[in-house]
């Protein structure tokens, strides 16, 4: 056969397919029944045969057969969950104030200590014998000072000699003090209360400002730091109340509640560092601990439908409403997901209003539909049949074929 007649016959071809389905969508092809309602018209008149159904928007021959989902209410909360590790409150290593030889270790690795409790002591025996001679040389010049006031109310002194003993008697003040500060660095005192870790120093290890003595912790409370998602950066405040759990103590739930919040959020990794404070009467959480913590948010109540109602076009998603016996399309934002649910944004959309689920071939706006049989063609937004199974398959058939009236 030539090209040209070849192209002809193609195009021959390609014009009657797309004028056989302009006619089966429009329904021109009218099945038995509607063929035999055309033969006999209602009592109402031509006004009320189905022929005059055309002439309304997208209502063209029978309704189109459609299975429905009910739309219900969800709440939009959002809850994050993250691994985070404990910490001390306050957590210090102790280390001497002098160098010295160690004469006392004061304490048991491993127990608690009480604030300003003596830990470790160094030999002294200078530094007392420092402060001692500080202390007479105080009391001498004191003496000294009461002389001179005594001779200066008889004005047998000079102001000069006056003032030199006020000098003398406050050099010694400062004297002793020194000496005593001295004294008090040969001796580590717990600066608050906690517990003690492990040490190694025993009695006449020489040590100097540069030795680690022992850890010392304060374990009433612990902190634990962990990452929230940007989405959720927003939302998380100081004073939240925060669930935790770890594997080390299976069954038990520890609440506390959030310190700290970070300024920024990691612009790699997209998460904000938070902080959060627990306590811990009974020491069972150590330092280094992983934890399991649990953040949530309230959300506001939105509408729920099932995730086969949501079409897409080029202006957004949108559903079909059932409004009677016809549908109309309402634009939805999407809020969130869940199994076999789409939490959506709508002003149109209530809870217990239709939507179309199956069916959606050869919907228009205002097409009259007819809910299938079997509880009225509606099923729960989030029932197995919304998802898939016979339904779907009810779907895929439909699609290829015109359903009789």
């Amino acid at each position: 056969m030539p090209p040209a007649r070849q192209i002809a016959f193609s195009v021959a071809v390609v014009l009657l397919v797309a004028g056989g389905w302009l006619a089966y969508d429009r329904g021109w092809f009218a099945s038995n029944q509607d063929s035999a309602s055309a033969a006999q018209p209602p009592a109402g008149g031509p006004a009320e045969s189905g022929g005059s159904d055309r002439g309304r928007p997208g209502g063209g021959g029978a309704p189109a057969p459609v299975v429905t989902a009910v739309v219900e209410i969800d709440d939009t909360g959002l809850e994050v969950r993250a691994v985070g590790t404990v910490a001390a409150a306050r957590a210090i290593t102790l280390y001497p104030d002098a160098s010295g030889v160690v004469a006392e270790v004061a304490f048991r690795s491993g127990t608690e200590v009480a604030e300003g409790q003596p830990l470790v002591r160094l030999g002294d025996s200078e530094q007392q014998v420092a402060v001692e001679r500080a202390r007479v040389a105080l009391d001498s010049a004191r003496l000294a000072l009461e002389r001179a006031e005594q001779l200066a109310q008889s004005n047998n002194i000079t102001t000069a000699a006056l003032a030199e003993a006020r000098t003398n008697a406050q050099r010694a003040e400062i004297d002793l003090r020194g000496a005593e500060l001295e004294l008090a660095r040969r001796t580590l005192v717990a600066p608050f209360s906690g517990t003690i870790g492990l040490t190694d120093v025993t009695m006449g290890d020489l040590v100097n400002s540069s030795r680690a003595i022992a850890t010392l912790d304060d374990m009433s409370t612990v902190t634990v730091a962990f990452e929230v998602p940007e989405r959720a950066s927003g939302r998380v405040v100081v004073g939240q109340e925060i669930v935790a759990t770890t594997a080390a103590l299976a069954g038990r739930h520890f609440t506390g509640h959030v310190s700290a919040v970070d300024s920024r959020v990691d612009p790699v990794a997209r998460t904000l560092k938070v902080e959060a404070s627990l306590p811990n009467e009974a020491n069972v959480l150590k330092p280094g601990m992983a934890l399991n913590v649990a953040l949530s948010f309230e959300g506001v109540d939105q509408p729920a439908v099932a995730s086969l109602a949501v079409q897409w076009d080029r202006s957004g998603p949108y559903v079909w409403k059932v409004e009677g016996e016809s549908v109309v399309r309402v634009g939805v934002d999407i809020v969130g997901r869940r199994s076999g649910v789409v939490i959506v944004a709508a002003g149109d959309l209530a809870a217990g209003d239709e939507v179309v689920v199956e069916g959606l071939q050869r919907l228009r706006d205002g097409s009259r539909v007819r809910r299938l049989d079997g509880n009225d063609g509606v099923v729960p937004a989030a029932s197995p049949e919304a998802e898939g199974g016979g339904a779907e398959a009810d779907a895929t058939a439909e699609g290829r074929r015109q359903p009789s009236g």
